[in-house]
């Protein structure tokens, strides 16, 4: 695709299956997770662990205190440990745990499950409203991933990664309910499966492929139109960060490659930076 660029090395973790990176504006600082350690990092002042799986974080209003997804739901984080359980879906159900999640331009949380074994329909996608009450928004979800709202707010983009498309829904900010759910962009074209997303300032919806060594920018039309391409197989996420929020940020992974794989692929695990020539968006903050 003309355009097409490489991202390179910019922080080298040895992770193993690392997610969700959101730049937090407040603090200067990228945010991501180690999923199978229950890993939560903070680029330039190290990391903390929690009870894993750890599967996505984000800041909240409070500067102090940052949101998680984990084995059994969502909860809240202080001073490097768990300080208030918000929701707790998955309680008891050791087969299944939290994926991705986000924050909507009104403070409310969503976030999605799968199943460890990926059993078809297994997931679900939640919504935890700012009163703490937590709804079930889609039901039959294999591998719930990237979730993030058009500049406007009026769309929400959704991937469950099994199907090889970016879902669009029509989004009511209001009440935080999805309706009119359509195909915005079939991947089934490209190498690899769509993971996480992100959407810049100009509303381009950039994708991570899982297996596919690369991020993809679709225009507000669906149309594949630039292409950051890594050095790994496994991409997980993106975001824009820094100062200008003119750096895309991506998480990769060392799961599912074989020894030759990893021989190869010496920086898988690590996260990748690129400048695209394109802005993002503040982060959301979680309302507590």
């Amino acid at each position: 695709m003309p355009g097409d660029l490489t991202a390179e090395v910019w922080l080298d973790v040895s992770g193993v299956h690392l997610e969700g990176v959101v730049w937090d504006d407040v603090a200067g600082r990228l945010r991501f997770v180690d999923i199978p350690r229950g890993r939560i990092f903070e680029a330039g002042a190290g990391w903390f662990d929690l009870p894993a799986p750890v599967t996505a974080v984000h800041p909240t209003t409070d500067p102090a205190t940052l949101l998680v997804a984990d084995g059994d739901g969502m909860a809240l984080t202080s001073g490097g440990a768990l300080t208030e359980r918000l929701a707790a879906p998955l309680a008891g159900r050791p087969e299944i745990r939290m994926n991705d999640g986000n924050v909507d331009p009104a403070g409310r949380y969503l976030a999605g499950s799968m199943a460890y074994d990926v059993t078809p329909g297994a997931g679900a996608l939640y919504r935890l409203d700012t009163d703490r009450s937590l709804h079930t928004v889609l039901t039959g979800v294999t591998i719930s991933n990237g979730l993030d709202w058009s500049p406007d707010g009026t769309l929400c983009y959704f991937v469950d990664s099994p199907t090889r498309r970016v879902d669009v829904f029509d989004y009511d900010v209001t009440t935080g309910a999805l309706s009119g759910r359509r195909t915005f962009a079939d991947t089934s074209d490209l190498p690899g499966i769509p993971d996480g997303l992100t959407v810049d300032a100009d509303g381009g919806v950039w994708v991570a492929f899982w297996g596919g060594s690369r991020v993809v920018r679709y225009d507000t039309g669906g149309r594949a139109e630039q292409t950051v391409r890594l050095p790994v197989t496994q991409v997980t996420s993106c975001a824009f960060g820094g100062p200008d929020l003119d750096q895309l940020y991506i998480s990769t992974s060392t799961e599912d490659l074989t020894p030759d794989q990893l021989r190869d692929q010496p920086a898988a695990g690590a996260i990748f930076r690129a400048e695209p020539g394109r802005r993002g968006r503040p982060v959301n903050r979680f309302v507590i």
